[in-house]
């Protein structure tokens, strides 16, 4: 299964009223998709076609705004999110 048809899968589960009611950004939901697929910085930014260093900005201010420490909470939460 190719990039594209990941993030299909990943964004089937999560839109952007979810992310709204979260407080994160539609840009900020995009790259959560991607984190919860365990995709690196560098993966999503060649996709997203920025830098990896915003990638971290955007991860950072995720994290920041869930309340969690690390990728692997932020994925878990919005797997959670996602079943129900």
């Amino acid at each position: 299964m190719g990039p594209a048809a990941r993030s299909a899968d990943a964004s089937s589960r999560w839109t952007l009223p979810d992310a709204v009611d979260l407080g994160l950004t539609a840009r900020e939901a995009e790259v959560l998709g991607y984190v919860a697929e365990g995709w690196s910085n560098k993966r999503i930014a060649d996709e997203l076609v920025i830098s990896p260093r915003t990638v971290g900005i955007h991860v950072s201010n995720v994290l920041h705004k869930l309340g969690v420490s690390t990728r692997g909470e932020a994925a878990a939460l919005l797997r959670r999110l996602s079943a129900g």
